[in-house]
């Protein structure tokens, strides 16, 4: 029997399209740290201030409750440097961990609503925006950045790549002073979570051991005011295209309810989630996709949080897919056998619990933590479970730990 032929994936309009266009504007489609290293080397003083500014606006937003123009201000000082010529603002832009470029231009490209006006929210260099453009050449598509420099080398890109219907203006998009005017689409690729726009951290919810509780009550009631700046841009009728960060379900269901709390249809046939791994890390982005209706917008918060129970894991992380799994055999009548609370203060913020529940013959544990934590056991009898998580209880009461236990 001879080799069977192996047909090569076709890629899609969309993904060529974008291949091409980021080949055309010297960029490659996975990322390449090469000319970002040697402009490293050539200058390492450049490199320290650049390194010293990444530092600070990682320890900004690990902070969890930065305010957004301290997140801006420190972002400007950042990009300040990176934007100092086009070329250097391309190797940055190329190095990133991943290329999220052109992941969106794969689905953009496939998948846009027509435009006769367009806003890149947070343009930086122009990658995108002169993509828009060139893609919609009877459109106008403006780019809007608050750091100037940035704006500078986007000229400078469309000028390149000869995207003559875009032009770009230095204005915070956020900012309900300034004067931009009204479009039909308004896209946004990473700009809400840079500018400090929803929580970058799952945020404690009237439940810190539930993330369901917080995607199913206080999450829907999440508003931001720069989003709702962006979405008072846009014409009636007119698209909002977003995505961005969303590492956990409280932080996508705080990017969603913004959207949809500023006045947003959400078409969440659109919605999707892709993962990427970021400095060894795998982080899902959420696409977010909808209109401004002449109306209320008839999404609802409900339909919002049903979405994101409904996302194909690992969208969210196993900790997420662990506790729908868990509330899923709570919902079947599960019974709680046994359970303990650990405080682990003064060493650490953390609260955690451990439980053990039986639904018939078969016996599950579960573990929760104030942190984030989740994990759901199975496979394992009642008796071995309870050892385990009474030795390690017991363990840490005889180190001085709150320890709490509790029987139903």
């Amino acid at each position: 029997m001879g080799k069977q032929s192996r047909r090569k994936k076709e890629r899609t309009p969309g993904e060529a399209k974008a291949a091409r266009y980021l080949t055309r504007v010297g960029l490659p489609d996975r990322p390449d740290p090469g000319p970002y290293r040697r402009l490293a080397e050539a200058d390492p003083e450049w490199f320290r201030l650049v390194s010293k500014a990444d530092e600070a606006a990682l320890a900004l937003l690990e902070r969890g409750d930065a305010a957004p123009d301290q997140i801006m201000a420190i972002n400007q000082a950042r990009y300040g440097l990176l934007y100092q010529d086009l070329d250097t603002a391309l190797a940055e832009y190329a190095s990133r961990p991943v290329m999220i470029a052109a992941a969106w231009l794969r689905w953009w490209y496939d998948h846009h609503p027509p435009a006769t006006r367009l806003l890149d929210v947070g343009c930086g260099p122009g990658v995108l925006t002169c993509a828009y453009g060139l893609a919609l050449p009877d459109a106008e598509v403006v780019g809007v950045d608050v750091t100037p420099d940035a704006v500078v080398c986007a000229e400078e890109l469309a000028a390149r790549v000869g995207a003559r219907n875009v032009t770009f203006v230095v204005d915070d998009a956020l900012d309900p002073s300034g004067e931009l005017g009204e479009f039909d689409q308004v896209v946004a690729v990473t700009a809400f979570g840079e500018a400090g726009l929803y929580p970058q951290h799952p945020p404690a919810g009237p439940d810190a051991f539930s993330s369901v509780a917080d995607v199913d009550g206080p999450g829907l009631e999440f508003r931001s005011p720069g989003i709702e700046h962006v979405v008072s841009l846009l014409s009636p009728g007119g698209s909002l295209l977003v995505f961005d960060r969303t590492g956990a379900a409280s932080q996508a269901v705080r990017l969603g309810a913004a959207v949809l709390n500023a006045g947003v249809d959400l078409d969440l046939r659109q919605a999707g989630g892709e993962v990427f791994v970021e400095e060894g890390h795998p982080t899902t982005f959420t696409r977010f996709v909808g209109t401004r209706p002449s109306g209320a917008p008839s999404t609802s918060g409900a339909a919002l949080a049903a979405w994101l129970k409904a996302a194909e894991p690992p969208a969210y992380g196993e900790a997420w897919t662990d506790e729908l799994r868990f509330e899923a055999l709570k919902a079947s009548g599960a019974e709680r056998l046994w359970g303990c609370e650990i405080d682990y203060s003064p060493h650490s913020p953390m609260i955690e619990r451990r439980e053990i529940w039986t639904d018939g013959d078969d016996s599950y544990g579960w573990i929760a933590t104030t942190l984030g934590l989740r994990e759901f056991m199975t496979g394992q009898a009642p008796q071995d479970l309870w050892q385990e998580y009474t030795r390690y209880a017991v363990h840490l009461k005889a180190k001085g730990l709150e320890v709490r236990f509790y029987e139903d």
